[in-house]
């Protein structure tokens, strides 16, 4: 049996989605997911191929016209490992990316570089909206704020779920029909996950969209504040890490913590004891953004 306050959260969710997809909201922030994906992935594999020609042209071979052949040889090549450990710096961390083939690394780099970004685009607005339009008068006389809130959360993570989901597909068929050598099994397992790792990283920047969109009476001003605070979030991660070093410097340690970019590069690694904690935090960080919001909105007039 359902809780009736879950059970409540969990209509808000559906109608969330209800409602993108019947104002086409969905399809459009599919497209931009998948439209984005198959684009960045075309572009690198043009640049893939350049280098490869170039590559085998200065060892005196014949140019390949098929993409991936070379890259494939290199990726086990000891020669190359040893280059990359050298210049990440980290043996067991370098033997887990080069486990990952190529496309897979392109495809979990961009989900996690443009994610927030596309966060913040489709969702910063999605309470203001109604609170522009005075929809949400009618929905609070059968749900809480609260749950509502939560429902909205729930509905846009699900959307942000199958957005990246269908992202990853759209990347790995582009790399099927256009690179050589290509190991479709490890590819599609190697997307599947960081698709799932980049839902989680980007759930934070979800709460953080929509602790703005509970601030803001206008959708519009919801969106400029939305990016504004995506840019702040990483310059305040970027700072902390410039700052931070002994003795009350260790304080900016603890700043640097409370952003999502410090628990990024842990979710790249395969060990739990590493992913569990990011999991975690970047779980936490999502509400505690989405609760700061809804300190405001549990107050304002509607």
């Amino acid at each position: 049996m359902i809780p009736a306050s879950l059970r409540a959260v969990l209509i808000v969710a559906g109608n969330e989605l209800a409602d993108s997809i019947r104002s086409r909201r969905v399809l459009v922030m599919v497209f931009l997911y998948l439209a984005g994906s198959v684009a960045a992935t075309l572009v690198f594999l043009h640049v893939l191929h350049g280098i490869e020609n170039q590559l085998v042209e200065t060892l005196g071979l014949s140019a390949s016209v098929k993409t991936g052949g070379v890259t494939a040889t290199l990726w086990k090549s000891n020669t190359f490992r040893q280059i990359m450990t050298s210049l990440i710096g980290d043996k067991d961390l370098t033997q887990r990316l080069l486990s990952i083939p190529p496309l897979g690394l392109f495809y979990a780099w961009l989900s996690f570089a443009f994610a927030p970004f596309l966060v913040m685009l489709t969702s910063a607005s999605r309470v203001s909206e109604e609170l522009s339009t005075g929809s949400i008068r009618y929905v609070c006389f059968r749900v809480s704020r609260l749950q509502w809130i939560l429902g909205k959360f729930a509905g846009q993570s699900l959307q942000l779920l199958g957005a990246l989901l269908l992202s990853a597909l759209g990347a790995w068929l582009t790399g099927l029909f256009r690179m050589h050598s290509f190991e479709a099994v490890d590819t599609a397992l190697a997307m599947l996950v960081f698709s799932f790792k980049a839902w989680i990283y980007a759930l934070a920047f979800l709460g953080l969209a929509l602790a703005i969109s509970q601030l803001c009476a206008t959708p519009n001003l919801a969106l400029a504040l939305g990016f504004v605070a995506l840019i702040a979030v990483s310059g305040l991660s970027s700072l902390s890490e410039f700052l931070a070093g002994d003795g009350f410097r260790r304080l900016w340690d603890i700043v640097n913590v409370m952003t999502p970019e410090a628990h990024r590069m842990d979710l790249w690694w395969s060990r739990w004891a590493r992913v569990g904690p990011a999991v975690f935090f970047l779980f936490i960080l999502s509400q505690a953004f989405l609760f700061v919001g809804y300190a405001r909105f549990s107050r304002r007039d509607l």
